[in-house]
């Protein structure tokens, strides 16, 4: 065997001992939130933290000079996280690492073509994609085909927006602070949307379609840092729920946890957890609704409802159904069986590199 080719021999086989006992990096590439809680990013770290639990290296990779981070709202273990600013650091990486690049940085996914790591694309919303991809341009131009997703309902989507696309699916978890307890709740409407327009247009017009229940506090739960957010939602009889957009809706589920009522829009794209168990119509653990000029009423019923001690107790049973669902043992084996087969795979595509080689010779 010629010395060059002993050294690119050698080269692969370091690689894929280095796959095998988990001496490689996990970069997971991400935006600043500027300190603002957002379910995606927190997908992100989440995950993240859970392969580090179990013995990966991890790195958050930004493009930010001056990195606010997660410290507020997500605290000092997921803030404590490696990160890197691909600015000031020259990142080396090698055909053991992986590189999970979310689905809005198309630039980053082209950018990135010529190295030598598997890439990922991380696609938590397929409304997204458009939105950043250029035209005429598919996810097979950044030579990248896996995708991991966060249901199979994304990953019908994009298998087919995009034929041949290889998809696993990790569900997000709804960390263990959301729960019920044994205290009253408050008759108070907690509110959670994305646009402080909708805030004013559900409380405002409530008020005025309803003045009986002026005395109903409403409490925008949007900036809130995570358990202070947990702690509303627990205390709050009533969460309303707008996110037209939502591929998952991590609120109505954490509220459902929490023992609060959710009145909401159904999203343009309704959810699995959305639907009974036999798929035959929505769930029971909710109050829906299609048209934001319903909200009003709907939530004035919920309250008589409660006032009256009359709310269905099929209501109350749909939303016990929940406690052992999104659990994070669950995410925790996903997340184990997912990367594990990444890994796998990975071993599997540079050992057939070097049988070609040496098959050559």
């Amino acid at each position: 065997m010629e010395e060059k080719t002993k050294k690119v021999i050698d080269r692969i086989d370091e690689s894929i001992d280095s796959l095998k006992n988990k001496n490689f990096m996990i970069y997971f590439f991400v935006i600043d939130t500027k300190g603002t809680p957002n379910g995606s990013t927190q997908y992100i770290y989440e995950m993240s933290k859970e392969l580090i639990d179990l013995g990966y290296n991890v790195t958050m990779l930004h493009q930010e000079k001056e990195f606010v981070g997660v410290l507020d709202w997500l605290g000092e273990e997921y803030a404590n996280i490696p990160h890197s600013c691909i600015e000031n650091e020259n990142i080396k990486v090698s055909s053991s690492d992986f590189l999970i690049i979310p689905e809005i940085f198309s630039n980053v996914m082209n950018q990135t073509k010529e190295l030598p790591c598997k890439r990922i694309i991380l696609c938590q919303n397929v409304n997204y994609i458009t939105e950043f991809i250029p035209l005429g341009v598919s996810w097979s131009n950044y030579n990248i085909y896996d995708v991991l997703t966060t249901s199979e309902v994304q990953a019908t989507d994009l298998k087919e927006l995009f034929p041949g696309l290889k998809t696993k699916v990790i569900s997000p978890a709804i960390p263990e602070y959301f729960r019920n307890n044994d205290i009253p709740k408050k008759l108070m409407v907690s509110i959670v949307t994305k646009e402080q327009s909708l805030v004013n247009k559900i409380v405002k017009q409530f008020h005025w379609k309803f003045p009986q229940y002026r005395w109903v506090t409403f409490t925008d739960l949007r900036g809130m840092p995570r358990e202070a957010f947990s702690d509303t939602l627990r205390e709050s009889a009533i969460t309303v729920w707008v996110d037209e957009d939502s591929y998952f809706g991590y609120a109505p589920i954490e509220a459902i946890k929490s023992g609060s009522i959710v009145v909401g829009k159904i999203p343009n794209i309704i959810p699995e957890w959305m639907y009974n168990e036999d798929n035959t119509g929505l769930s029971n653990a909710g109050v829906w609704f299609n048209d934001i000029r319903d909200s009003q009423k709907i939530i004035a019923n919920a309250i008589k409802s409660i006032l009256d001690d009359v709310v269905p107790q099929e209501l109350y049973d749909a939303m016990a159904t929940f406690e052992t669902k999104y659990t994070i043992e669950n995410r925790r084996e996903q997340i184990s069986k997912v990367f594990g087969d990444y890994v796998d795979a990975r071993v599997a595509e540079i050992t057939s590199v070097k049988d070609k080689i040496l098959n050559n010779k």
